[in-house]
């Protein structure tokens, strides 16, 4: 949103590329008559997020003097894996929203609720479907039970492929591997309902969408970093003897397609 004179960014969605076909006409010389064009809008509202430490100089000359002591930089550098979290957990509260869903209230996630999801994107938007690929965010207990259910399927074509080193790195922290084509990640943010059940899902690409603001500059500021997609500020409180660590982060994630995403549904 930097320099765009808004905390919202406005998706528009238009019914282009084939969702509207050609009509034969009776005659060579029939009028056609006008087609509307499926419009619409979505809005990603960015807002800002914090997390402050405070550290005091005796914990801070007492800590041990390692690679591995915790001071007031330590506690900064860590502040980038608290985005990421918070980035899973909007992410978590966003996939909450899809309205399809697979899977049984009361029930454990078993590869039929896997397959049932699928299916449900193949036929989703009038049968349209959902453009893949897909990628799946399950709870870890659904994944095990997942996992556990494979034991017990006798067809041969399910097989899982779990996460290796190399698709960890390039996919990233959460990754657990690949199944029916869906790229699973483990999130331990997936909610839990009202009526005790997860809400896991499998969405595909536009699914999702997310906005983010970093300050270029902070006025005033004595020291400050940029860490990627956040700001961590440092503030000296001298009447307590401690160092203030002031970490900033401005994102928005929304569902851009609720016809891309299909909640998966087990007992928590």
């Amino acid at each position: 949103i930097n320099g765009l004179g808004s905390d919202t960014i406005r998706v528009r969605k238009a019914g282009l590329d084939g969702r509207d076909v050609f009509a034969a006409m009776a005659a060579e010389d029939d009028a056609a008559s006008n087609t509307a064009l499926t419009d619409g809008h979505v809005d990603v509202a960015v807002v800002r997020a914090a997390l402050r430490y405070q550290m005091t100089d005796l914990a801070n000359l007492t800590e041990y003097q390692t690679p591995n002591g915790i001071d007031v930089f330590r506690i900064a550098q860590s502040m980038a894996g608290s985005y990421e979290a918070y980035f899973a957990s909007l992410t978590a509260d966003a996939i909450d929203d899809f309205t399809a869903s697979a899977g049984a209230t009361g029930a454990v996630f078993t590869v039929d609720s896997m397959l049932d999801a699928i299916f449900t994107l193949e036929k989703a938007d009038s049968n349209r479907g959902v453009p893949g690929p897909f990628a799946g965010i399950l709870h870890p207990k659904q994944l095990t039970e997942l996992q556990d259910d494979l034991r017990n399927e006798s067809n041969s074509i399910f097989a899982y492929s779990p996460a290796t080193l190399d698709a960890i790195s390039a996919k990233g922290p959460g990754y657990v591997g690949r199944f029916l084509n869906v790229d699973m990640y483990s999130s331990s943010y997936v909610n839990t309902d009202g009526s005790g059940d997860l809400n896991g899902a499998i969405f595909g690409v536009q699914a999702l969408g997310y906005a983010t603001g970093v300050p270029a500059e902070i006025a005033g500021a004595a020291d400050f970093m940029q860490m990627g997609d956040i700001i961590v500020e440092l503030d000296r409180d001298s009447s307590t003897a401690s160092t203030i660590i002031m970490g900033h982060a401005y994102l928005g994630l929304a569902v851009l397609d609720d016809n891309r995403g299909c909640k998966l549904i087990s007992v928590a």
